[in-house]
């Protein structure tokens, strides 16, 4: 068999070169060279298939859609998330007024027997710290030897625990200790007004007995002194002389 590349009267293409060129029929004689030029090799006509094909418009389409999709959901993800953010920062300031607004009344009526508050503070979404609890000390203790004065306190004390709008239970307790220390101190008085009572009483009773002792004593003085007259008037000396001494 003669190689490719001799004479073009003695070319035969073989079966490969006849179903590559594919418009050739297996009896055309055409030259090698012309061939070449003629058709495109089988790795060129692969890409130029290739290169030449439509774009997958529908795979694209669907990318993008995905991409919306997620984007859109992203969205929506963060502005709940805003929205639950804002929605614990206006309940975290509201619980500010309130906690302060409790504890300067406490502050407020209690007067010089409630000390300064101190307050339990949390962070919110916004980095500020917000007030959630508070408390003020406030002097319970009974005034020692004057059970007037731990009357006047305990009531200002109590007035002071339930001075809020919304007294908790711990206020709530302070106001019943004030009450209780002001019924002891109340009883205190009242025994006390009853003892100075039953004093005066028994001043008054010795002194009426004073006085009835000294009008017995003026009452014999008189007896005596008439009787010494009458002796001295019936003409006995010696026995006005003996009722004198």
């Amino acid at each position: 068999m003669t190689p490719v590349g001799s004479s073009y009267s003695s070319y035969i293409p073989s079966a490969v070169t006849t179903q590559t060129a594919r418009s050739i029929a297996v009896n055309d004689n055409v030259p090698p060279a012309e061939a070449n030029t003629r058709f495109a090799p089988i790795e060129q006509a692969g890409e130029a298939a290739v290169g030449t094909a439509p774009s997958d418009t529908s795979r694209d389409t669907e990318l993008a859609e995905a991409e919306r999709s997620k984007r859109s959901r992203l969205a929506k993800v963060e502005a709940e998330l805003a929205q639950s953010e804002q929605s614990e920062i206006r309940d975290l300031a509201a619980r500010d007024r309130e906690v302060r607004t409790h504890e300067q009344a406490h502050m407020s009526v209690g007067g010089q027997h409630a000390g300064s508050a101190s307050f339990t503070y949390q962070r919110g979404p916004d980095g500020r710290m917000y007030a959630v609890g508070g408390e003020v000390p406030i002097d319970t203790g009974p005034v020692p030897g004057d059970p007037q004065a731990t009357i006047d306190k305990m009531e200002q004390v109590r007035r002071a625990a339930l001075a809020p709008a919304e007294p908790s239970a711990q206020d709530r307790s302070i106001a019943a200790q004030a009450a209780q220390l002001i019924a002891q101190a109340r009883a205190e008085v009242a025994s006390t007004a009853s003892d100075t009572a039953d004093d005066k009483g028994s001043v008054a009773a010795t002194a009426a007995d004073e006085e009835q002792a000294d009008a017995s004593s003026a009452g014999d003085a008189s007896s005596a002194d008439l009787s010494l007259y009458r002796s001295i008037a019936a003409g006995n000396p010696e026995s006005a002389v003996r009722a004198q001494a």
